[in-house]
């Protein structure tokens, strides 16, 4: 995609919890029409969806799927109407359909939206679709191979190659949280924010993971509105810029996956995307990274060159990458921190860089935020999209 065609003028959020009295057309109606006000546009201005699937919630994605969101919020202006599914990319590929019809002329205004709401799914239905979920069919299924398992294999190895410490593990969960006690939106707002010591004394999921490693389901929803630079330029309002972008495919198969060749693709495609932003890694002033689980946020840290090889782990204990600390990281706390909301996790990471650009993230805002480092990874991590964002061209 072209450097610096399109920006996001508009965010509309709720907060996550488990509401099952909050339906999934109130979050749609909430969310999309905060982002077009926020936008400073008419929702007749509205031009095209491009829609997050929903993931296990076969009614809502049906609806969705054919048609029936502008509809029911009564945009006149509509061309055009996508549900995209990529698993937690799939945000990424929304904004991409945005640009392309935005840069091509056919809309000059894009809504994305999601929404999920885990709440209303019977328990026998959310076990059976994560445990099949991203997992291969064939060759991972049938052995019991779960994401958790798949997490905690990841974990010890990487804890293996780098020294990383069961308590410096656990202090991720610490930093995450840190950032989600102060997030209105976040699941665990006003919480306390556990310490290294508590997550290691709740159960064992499976070594060497935690039961406080692990995420809380939850039910939530976002919106942005995206516009061509040119005229979120005219209108003058606070903007998010999309300055640059790279991907990498992995693998589907997650027990088959090279994790050289992903930590390799995390950071070939950092230097890509910021070379056609046109900054260096010293410009970026938050690194608002997406992984869900907290095992791959010392690992993506390093392959970031955040911080030395080896040494994540004693930067998360330190508390640099937490709230106060000098590495701003992850300012919604991913997964671990707002709740998951399935494929919804990577649509709230690019509302919260929208909202640090615009100058809205209150008490978390990161001072003379200028350039995120905004990522989305694909299903059970099949893929890196890199990109990005700044505060103007």
């Amino acid at each position: 995609m072209s450097k610096g065609k399109i920006a996001i003028i508009g965010i509309g959020e709720v907060p996550t919890g488990n509401y099952p009295q909050r339906t999934h057309w109130d979050i749609i109606y909430d969310t999309c029409m905060e982002a077009i006000r926020d936008s400073g546009l008419h929702k007749n201005d509205i031009e095209a969806t491009a829609i997050v699937e929903p993931q296990a919630q076969p009614q809502i994605n049906g609806e969705l799927a054919f048609g029936k969101l502008p509809e029911e919020l009564g945009l006149k202006g509509i061309k055009d109407s996508v549900l995209c599914n990529a698993g937690g990319a799939s945000t990424s590929s929304c904004i991409r359909l945005a640009e392309y019809w935005i840069t091509n002329g056919m809309a000059k205004a894009v809504l994305v939206p999601h929404v999920t709401v885990h709440s209303t799914i019977p328990l026998e239905d959310q076990i059976n679709f994560f445990a099949k979920a991203g997992v291969d069919l064939q060759w991972e299924y049938p052995y019991g191979t779960t994401y958790n398992i798949i997490m905690g294999l990841g974990a010890n190895q990487y804890m293996h190659q780098s020294g990383c410490t069961s308590e410096e593990m656990a202090s991720v969960v610490t930093a995450l949280r840190s950032w989600a006690s102060r997030d209105p939106n976040s699941i665990f707002y006003k919480k306390d924010v556990p310490s290294v010591e508590k997550v290691l004394a709740s159960d064992m999921l499976n070594t060497p993971l935690h039961k406080r490693e692990s995420n809380v389901l939850g039910d939530g929803g976002c919106a942005m509105v995206i516009v061509s630079a040119e005229d979120a330029k005219k209108m003058k309002g606070p903007a998010a810029y999309k300055l640059g972008e790279s991907a990498r495919y992995f693998s589907g198969t997650c027990v088959l996956r090279d994790m050289a060749q992903v930590q390799d693709g995390w950071r070939v495609t950092a230097k890509e995307a910021m070379a056609q932003a046109g900054i260096k890694k010293e410009d970026v002033s938050l690194w608002n990274v997406y992984v869900a689980y907290p095992l791959a946020h010392p690992m993506m840290a390093e392959a970031l060159e955040v911080v030395p090889p080896g040494q994540a782990g004693k930067y998360f204990l330190q508390g640099r990458m937490s709230f106060g600390g000098d590495i701003p990281w992850s300012t919604i706390g991913d997964a671990p921190g707002r709740g998951h909301t399935g494929s919804g996790v990577s649509s709230a990471t690019y509302v919260e860089t929208a909202r640090q650009l615009m100058g809205k993230a209150g008490v978390r805002q990161v001072k003379d935020c200028k350039y995120v480092y905004q990522n989305s990874n694909g299903g059970s991590g099949f893929n890196i999209i890199a990109s990005i964002w700044g505060k103007e061209i």
